[in-house]
């Protein structure tokens, strides 16, 4: 176990200290628990299984029935022309 010691402000400890108390927390418990809130709510949201559910159901609703992705060939020939499409806009050829 590691200790943090930090320095703030008199009237910062205090309202830690009361909201600590409010919630009948230690000043520390409620310091940890803030910092773990914190670091989550930094952190990318990983998708729920529904939640990619539906935007696969989305994806799909997007194409006709039936349809069907180009074979792999064909995906080549198109990113080829998209990397010589951008290259000619930049003046690179």
């Amino acid at each position: 176990m590691s200790r943090i010691h930090f320095v703030v402000k008199e009237t910062a400890k205090i309202s830690y200290q009361a909201e600590a108390e409010r919630e009948g927390k230690s000043l520390g418990q409620w310091l940890r628990e803030a910092a773990d809130e914190k670091l989550e709510a930094a952190r990318p949201r990983l998708f729920t299984v529904e939640e990619l559910k539906a935007f696969a159901a989305k994806c799909d609703a997007m194409h006709p029935p039936g349809a069907k992705e180009p074979d792999w060939e064909e995906t080549k020939r198109l990113i080829g022309e998209g990397k010589l499409s951008s290259a000619r806009k930049l003046g690179l050829l």
